[in-house]
């Protein structure tokens, strides 16, 4: 264990709201959610992000740390009931209580109900995993609370009784008491797991690295919603270099953050820095720098119009008309001179119109198919294929040569020049009727800083506004004529005025000469930048006081997920997982190994080679049991059995409950399934030995072997024991709670006399042997006798010696074992009778009848006699038999 002074210095080193954080949690595992909120606040004010100082906490001493599990007030569990509204439990009856020291033995069949309280022991108690209360899931769902009454007591304090209902936390001092199930037994034995049974300074870090989780939780939550906000775009409009945009640019949370107040004097705006920057507008508008660059644009907007302009005089001017018209006549004669030379072509042929453009194109496409087709023969291979690629028929010699002179034809000059010549009109005319005329708002548009100021200027606009307007209407004209081939109009028109164009490069001129005398000297350029830096500081402040507030926010907002990075910081767990880990090492991994072993031994597993690892994970101690194997194994329970996986669970449970010490209760739900007898038995021993060192030990059961034998296990070891029993009602009810709900077959002979008594004294005044409705319950009282009679046999006349329930011979028993011939007899009388009428099938040829009342008292009489008689030589032989054993009885001397 680590020394007080260790630990006390390590805590006292910690902010002041974590000392307060492990002063609370010396008392208890974890804080409620006004203690939270409480240092959530504290945090909050140590960054800065609220007003005011953390309250005024009691001072963290020594004796806070002295509250360790093995010092810390043990709860013992008194009872739990009466409840309402879980799962199918009853609720108008009493509660389910416990011994306060010893063992705590609840048995209950399968489907009584047990497992419903179980799950409240779990939910209000330490358990390894999370659990739900349910209502009754077979009736329609409703509102009402799940509520249970409950009472315990804490050291030597009174009583407490509370009403608790599932929407509240359990009273946390119940939680000092742990739970084992089969849901916590895959934990121990597969998975990696927090150690949840911590010795004291342990359990103290981590239950205070869980406090700093949740903080941190919170803190990185506000962190990221800040972090999404600040994705958004601030205003633009702040690109050139002023002061205004270098404050902006500060405006990061990883920078010293300007504050909100100079934010605010630098956006100040009067009417004395409206009426400066309006003047140095007005000033800077005339700036030559600006205008050079103003008129150059306008020069070249000039060049590109008259260059447009140049480009239509050349296309539909009557001089580019003219080369169309030329370039038409040219493809006409040189297709005419095609023809002509085709001519001798069709003079043997009887196909006309050879040389036509069709009969070319035909041509052609047949050539350039035949070379595809019989790419290895010689060209032409259209003429040198065997076969005709048109209609497919054997080519023979005439018309072999008929297709070569068909492809000089279309190799020849005649052609190819009448090829070109289409092609040079084509280009001419598509050249024309791709031709993009500019608008009158287009003319307008571009002209704008030309004309301004200048009505000669505008002059020389409207023209060319004109010009364009002329072209546009003789573009239509010389393209319908190209579409329609239809060209005899365009002979009258009257050629296009070129003027305008000798007049814009005549502007070219003067404004180059504009653009030269508008050259700043040195002194002028340094002035006019220190005007314009002047100028950019004022726009740049007038549109900050319009934008401020937005500004001041993302400020403000930065300056929050600053301080709030400050609060995840400060909630690190990262030192408290490195001194866990110190101390783990130094107090636990050993003991815990060790304890480990001995419960190992105690539940007989040494066959298993196992081995126990640990690590530290923030702020939690994790361990784990894993199979010493020499091949890769990826769960343990893929090699263990069912009952192996059970016991070495349990032995992880119990060995990590040493370290709370001995005085903490246990609840032990079904620890014995898939367990053989010899195990179970190893069980019960164990958990009694827990109950002998003074903890308070709970066991819910549904087998009679396991409970026979922490019974047997209890008495044995003179250690206290409490019965429970819960059933199953036949009126539908669950969870039924009554020591008359023991099964018949864990019962003793007296107390079964006992019943079938009973039964007897509320049929008396009914019954009748006539009533053949009666007889179920001759055959139920009958069949009780039976089983009685047999039970009286291992009970009394072999004393107990051997037992269904128990694997062993009680052979010390013998002494108090007797059978004479009268027992023989009387049980032999006492079967018979019962045989008769407990449930064997009768003859057809027997007569049917009921014994009398007086009948069936008289055989409950017998059989009590016989157990009476039996009962007293058996409790005499016991007595004989225990002198025996003490020796002769010591002789006197003289002295």
């Amino acid at each position: 264990m680590a020394s007080d002074n260790e630990l006390f210095d390590w805590c006292v080193a910690r902010p002041r709201w974590q000392q307060e954080a492990i002063r609370l949690l010396t008392t208890k595992p974890a804080l409620d959610t006004d203690e939270l909120k409480q240092l959530e606040d504290a945090v909050r004010a140590e960054a800065g992000i609220t007003a005011g100082k953390a309250p005024d906490w009691p001072a963290l001493t020594k004796t806070h740390l002295k509250a360790g599990n093995q010092f810390a007030p043990v709860t013992v569990l008194g009872s739990i009931g009466p409840l309402r509204n879980i799962d199918r439990l009853a609720a108008a009856q009493p509660p389910l209580k416990f011994a306060i020291n010893g063992v705590t033995l609840i048995y209950g069949p399968n489907g009584s109900g047990k497992s419903g309280y179980c799950r409240i022991a779990k939910k209000i108690c330490h358990c390894l995993h999370d659990v739900t209360l349910r209502g009754n899931v077979f009736e329609p769902a409703t509102s009402n609370p799940r509520e249970v009454s409950l009472t315990f007591r804490v050291d030597g304090d009174k009583t407490r009784s509370v009403l608790w209902d599932d929407r509240k936390a359990a009273p946390p001092e119940l939680g000092r008491i742990s739970v084992f199930d089969s849901d916590a037994a895959g934990l121990y034995v597969d998975a990696e797991r927090n150690i949840e049974f911590l010795p004291f300074e342990l359990a103290l870090l981590t239950n205070l690295a869980e406090v700093l989780r949740i903080l941190d939780a919170r803190f990185k939550a506000e962190e990221a919603a800040l972090n999404k906000v600040h994705q958004a775009p601030l205003p633009l409009g702040y690109e050139k270099r002023t002061k205004v945009s270098a404050l902006i640019g500060a405006l990061k949370a990883d920078q010293n953050l300007p504050d909100a107040q100079a934010l605010r004097a630098l956006a100040a705006w009067t009417e004395t820095d409206e009426s400066a920057f309006q003047a140095l507008a007005l000033e800077l508008s005339k700036d030559p720098v600006l205008l050079s660059k103003v008129k150059e644009a306008t020069k070249s907007t000039v060049e590109t119009l008259v260059a447009d302009a140049n480009t239509l005089v050349d296309g539909i001017g009557n001089a580019g008309l003219a080369k169309l018209k030329d370039a038409r006549e040219k493809a006409a004669a040189t297709r005419e001179a095609a023809k002509a030379a085709a001519s001798s072509l069709a003079e043997d042929s009887a196909v006309p119109q050879l040389g036509s453009e069709t009969w070319r194109q035909l041509l052609r496409y047949a050539r350039d198919f035949a070379a595809e087709a019989y790419p290895d023969l010689q060209p032409p291979q259209l003429a040198t294929a065997d076969t005709c690629v048109l209609c497919h028929q054997p080519l023979d010699g005439p018309a072999r040569t008929r297709l070569v002179a068909f492809d000089e034809y279309i190799e020849g000059r005649a052609n190819a020049d009448a090829e070109k010549a289409k092609k040079e009109f084509g280009d001419a005319a598509r050249t024309i009727l791709e031709l993009k005329i500019l608008s009158s708002q287009e003319i307008r548009s571009r002209l704008v800083n030309f004309v301004e100021g200048s009505p000669p200027r505008q002059a020389l606009a409207d023209k060319l506004e004109r010009f364009y307007g002329v072209c546009q209407e003789r573009h239509t004209l010389v393209s319908t004529a190209i579409k329609t081939v239809e060209y005899a109009g365009l002979e009258v028109l009257a050629d296009l005025d070129r003027s305008i164009i000798d007049e814009l490069l005549v502007e070219v001129t003067v404004l180059a000469n504009e653009i030269k005398g508008l050259k700043p000297t040195t002194d002028e350029t340094a002035k006019r930048l220190k005007r314009q830096q002047e100028f950019d500081e004022l726009e740049a402040r007038k549109k900050f006081s319009a934008d401020i507030d937005t500004f001041v926010a993302r400020r403000n907002s930065l300056d929050l997920f600053l301080k709030t990075k400050a609060c995840v910081t400060a909630c690190s767990v990262a030192g408290i997982t490195s001194h866990i880990t110190r101390i783990r090492r130094k107090v636990l991994t050993a003991s815990l190994q060790t304890s480990l072993e001995d419960e190992i031994k105690a539940l007989d597993l040494q066959h298993l080679p196992l081995k126990l690892a640990d690590r530290g994970e923030v702020g939690k101690s994790k361990v784990h049991i894993g199979l010493d194997a020499q091949q890769k194994v990826g769960k343990n329970s893929d090699i263990l059995s069912e009952g192996e996986k059970r016991a070495l669970a349990l032995a992880g449970f119990l060995a990590e409950l040493k370290e709370v010490g001995a005085r903490h209760g246990i609840v032990v739900d079904d620890p014995v399934s898939s367990l053989d007898h010899a195990r179970m038995e190893a069980v019960a021993k164990r958990l009694v030995k827990e109950a002998a060192a003074g903890r308070q030990v709970i066991i819910f059961t549904h087998n009679l072997f396991f409970h026979h034998a922490v019974f047997e296990t209890a008495r044995d070891m003179k250690v206290p024991l409490r019965e429970e029993w819960i059933a199953k009602h036949a009126d539908g009810r669950f969870g039924i709670i009554d020591v008359g709900q023991e099964p018949w077959i864990s019962m003793g002979v007296t107390k079964r006399i006992s019943i079938i008594d009973g039964l007897l004294q509320k049929k008396k005044p009914t019954y009748s042997e006539t009533d053949e409705t009666e007889r179920s319950f001759v055959t139920d009282v009958y069949s009780k006798m039976r089983e009685t009679w047999e039970h009286a046999i291992e009970e009394i006349l072999f004393a107990g010696v051997v037992g269904r329930f128990r694997p062993n011979v009680a052979t010390l028993k013998l002494r108090a074992a007797r059978v004479e011939q009268a027992d023989y007899e009387a049980v032999h009388a006492g079967m018979t009778r019962c045989s008769k009428y407990s449930g064997h099938d009768q003859s057809a040829g027997v007569p049917v009848d009921l014994p009398k009342f007086i009948e069936i008292k008289a055989d409950l009489d017998k059989l009590n006699a016989f157990v009476t008689a039996a009962n007293t030589r058996r409790k005499t032989l016991e007595k004989e038999g225990q002198l025996y054993e003490a020796g002769p009885v010591t002789a006197e001397v003289l002295d």
